[in-house]
């Protein structure tokens, strides 16, 4: 596993926020500072490649909803209601 050259926890104050001079021009060199204390967490480049790494371990996020908001995960477990309920009531009708 790559190590990355960034903190995501200020190791000075223990704050998550960041503060990045221009961040829409800054370069990869570009120094990220706490938005706490101000103390330097890592670099522009370090963080984007935080971002895009992947992990087997973090979760990613769902698909979306469908257009009538269920994912196939939901369709699947509706059938399966369904099946289960009309196979209940053509055993009580007996």
């Amino acid at each position: 596993m790559k190590k990355f050259k960034f903190q995501i926890v200020c190791i000075d104050c223990g704050c998550l926020a960041i503060r990045i001079e221009d961040p829409v021009k800054a370069s990869r060199e570009a120094t990220v500072y706490c938005g706490e204390c101000g103390a330097s967490r890592g670099t522009v480049g370090a963080l984007r490649d935080l971002a895009v790494q992947t992990n087997p371990k973090v979760p990613t996020r769902s698909p979306p909803p469908s257009k009538n908001g269920l994912t196939s995960y939901d369709r699947t477990l509706v059938e399966k209601f369904r099946s289960v309920t009309a196979n209940y009531s053509v055993s009580a009708n007996r």
